[in-house]
């Protein structure tokens, strides 16, 4: 065979090896990526204050010429979702979760429990969001409350909602749904002291929740993002005389319904973002 001939062959041989060299780095390249770009987490915590002061049970706060002191404050957060640079909304499936601090609670009585058992004394803050797709997130939005599927059938469950769950069996004033909000204590102002209950619920009254992040944070296989929000418990009695309607529930429908308003646009705010 002729030199140049088999020069030629070689030639071309050597150039399919190059190719396919060139084509198995590519792609190794992508695997990596995608190895280290996999799906990762972030931790929300819901930190509660009062009027700029950290919240805490059985402890006065002042609010302008009023003193309130709480027994309990629990809520509902659901349907969490991240905002990616996009603008797409990154769904967290079954992100219903009960936020609370409260004081040992004796369910003697409720729900026909005659033994007395004790609901502990919790303090939850915390929430764990698995599985979230890598990337750039710039934005977060949630619930507040249940929303209707849900809360019109209390048999259905997803994420922590159950008829066993303490938010369903303990103080419970609408029997057929969910309680989207509570806070109880006392309210004072001047020498007249008055038994706090500001409650909300029903489907009117569940509200969406948008906030912006202080900057964009970045979710992957390995890197945990944190998520600070305030929740200030104070500015849900914004525009509510609480001594002239210290209760608050389905049978102040309009009261609740502006109580509610103030949980959708007023109580939350991003503290921090990383």
């Amino acid at each position: 065979m002729p030199q140049r001939i088999i020069f030629k062959k070689m030639k071309k041989f050597l150039t399919i090896i190059s190719l396919s060299a060139i084509l198995f780095a590519s792609c190794s390249k992508d695997e990596l990526v995608a190895v280290a770009d996999g799906a990762g987490k972030t931790t929300l915590t819901f930190d509660a204050i009062f009027n700029g002061s950290d919240f805490a049970l059985n402890k006065d706060f002042a609010l302008g010429t009023k003193t309130f002191n709480f027994t309990k404050f629990r809520y509902w957060v659901s349907n969490v979702a991240l905002v990616n640079a996009a603008g797409e909304e990154v769904k967290v499936p079954g992100s219903y979760y009960l936020l609370e601090e409260t004081g040992a609670i004796n369910l003697v009585g409720v729900n026909n429990d005659n033994a007395g058992t004790i609901y502990p004394a919790t303090k939850r803050e915390d929430v764990v969001l698995k599985e979230i797709p890598a990337g750039d997130y710039k934005a977060i939005k949630f619930g507040v409350g249940v929303d209707q599927k849900y809360n019109d059938n209390m048999s259905l469950q997803s994420g922590e909602l159950s008829q066993l769950n303490g938010m369903t069996n303990v103080s419970w004033m609408w029997l057929t749904s969910y309680i989207f909000t509570s806070a109880t204590g006392t309210v004072k102002e001047g020498t007249t002291s008055k038994t706090l209950k500001v409650e909300t619920g029903l489907n009117a009254n569940y509200k969406t929740v948008a906030l912006n992040l202080p900057q964009s944070i970045k979710i992957g296989s390995s890197k945990s993002a944190n998520i600070v929000i305030n929740v200030d418990l104070s500015k849900a009695f914004d525009g509510i005389d609480v001594m002239a309607t210290p209760t608050v529930g389905a049978s102040q429908a309009a009261v609740m319904s502006a109580v509610a308003a103030n949980y959708g646009g007023k109580v939350f705010s991003v503290k921090s973002a990383n």
